[in-house]
């Protein structure tokens, strides 16, 4: 539990971890005369786009120190839980600017409670996601450049290339069966099951997007429930691979 504490407060006392207090609020302003919903999907969207390198930024260099290595290296039988504790606390300290950011966003657009609860707990998932990211890229790359490289390129693909990946899918195979794989393609991306959930919570008159409309014509929609077990498990996959590897390539 220490070394939970210990990266948690390294997290935090990094001023470019607040960024979050700064961006939220300013994106709310901009899209405020656009009604409270409206603003609250703009706030939810581009924040997609623009802190995740942000978080990966934050995390990589800390968990892919070579001295730390070292350190951890004289602890057999516990060096991947070690690692777990110090990513998770990274995790942690991320957590607390999103809130701060994401509750004084929701206040300029004038949302209710439940509506500033929704925006700060899937903005949290999205960070607490984004270090699990970090984590199994730290741990594969075990230097600090090449881990961001690593994170980096993952996002570029998620936010680039997924969907009009998912798209062209679709399309060119239109006359097959081909359900499982859409459904594979679109569950590999909690961020767009977020983004699509959040439309329709606020019930926000605009399109969904095309991963959105294919999520409607395979499931008929896609609960809370699903959301959040979407995102467990691709959290506790990061985490869990993470330890597994770099408590081996430790060895």
């Amino acid at each position: 539990m220490a070394l939970f504490g210990l990266y948690a407060r390294a997290v935090l006392r990094n001023p470019w971890s607040w960024t979050p207090l700064l961006v939220l609020p300013l994106i709310a302003l901009v899209f405020s005369s656009r009604g409270t919903a409206t603003g609250l999907v703009s706030v939810f969207s581009l924040a997609l786009l623009a802190l995740p390198p942000l978080w990966v930024s934050l995390s990589t260099p800390l968990l892919a120190e070579r001295e730390e290595w070292a350190f951890w290296a004289s602890f057999p039988g516990k060096a991947g839980r070690l690692f777990r504790f110090g990513a998770l606390g990274a995790a942690f300290g991320l957590i607390w600017p999103v809130l701060a950011g994401s509750g004084a966003a929701a206040w300029l657009l004038g949302a209710t409670a439940g509506q500033a609860l929704l925006l700060a707990g899937l903005l949290i998932l999205v960070s607490v996601y984004w270090t699990g990211v970090a984590t199994v890229s730290s741990a594969l790359a075990q230097e600090p450049a090449r881990a961001l490289g690593v994170a980096l390129a993952f996002w570029a693909a998620l936010v680039l290339l997924y969907e009009p990946a998912v798209v062209a899918l679709a399309v060119a195979f239109a006359d097959w069966p081909l359900e499982a794989p859409l459904l594979a393609a679109i569950f590999a991306n909690p961020m767009e099951l977020a983004r699509v959930n959040l439309l329709k919570a606020l019930e926000v008159p605009v399109l969904v997007g095309p991963v959105g409309y294919l999520l409607d014509r395979l499931l008929g929609g896609w609960g809370v429930w699903g959301l959040l077990a979407t995102f467990f498990v691709w959290i506790g996959l990061f985490f869990a691979a993470a330890g597994w590897i770099f408590a081996r390539r430790d060895r």
